[in-house]
């Protein structure tokens, strides 16, 4: 089985980045089977709060390239 994600992007910004949110996802539903472990528990919050910073900055940048193409 395959690693790299098999989604169409929509947008370059996305395409550099959506096998990496793939693999923290996997991560992040790892770490989730350990929910009375400390360092599963801290580890999932810390990837999901990484999550969505990224996604966050990803529709900025999405953003930016809309304004830059005059969209």
């Amino acid at each position: 089985m395959s690693v790299e994600s098999k989604r169409t992007f929509t947008t370059e910004v996305r395409k550099d980045w959506q096998d990496m949110i793939a693999h923290t996802l996997r991560s992040i539903d790892r770490h989730a089977k350990y929910p009375h472990d400390n360092f599963h528990m801290r580890n999932y919050y810390i990837l999901k709060q990484y999550l969505i910073d990224l996604k966050s900055w990803i529709k900025e940048e999405e953003k930016k390239l809309e304004n830059k193409n005059g969209r």
